[in-house]
């Protein structure tokens, strides 16, 4: 069995790795690479803290701008053109 990873494939199993979609082989693959590779590695924990942030992103208020904000946005891309 073939144990060393590409970072492609490595990078598509990160992915699915957060959505629990692989088998322990495949983690202990990707964590082989982890040791050879800090690229993904680092990827890895990006992804992971991107991941992590999402359930507190959610209950953030959509209305990040207030009206005054976006109307200033509005004027300046007015007087832009």
């Amino acid at each position: 069995m073939k144990v060393s990873l590409t970072c492609k494939k490595a990078v598509d199993l990160i992915s699915k790795k957060e959505e629990g979609k692989i088998t322990l082989w495949q983690r202990f693959q990707l964590w082989n690479h982890f040791v050879e590779c800090s690229l993904c590695k680092l990827f890895n924990l990006q992804n992971k803290s991107i991941v992590d942030s999402l359930p507190r992103l959610k209950n953030e208020p959509e209305e990040l701008l207030s009206a005054n904000e976006k109307k200033e946005i509005v004027d300046f891309s007015i007087q832009a053109k």
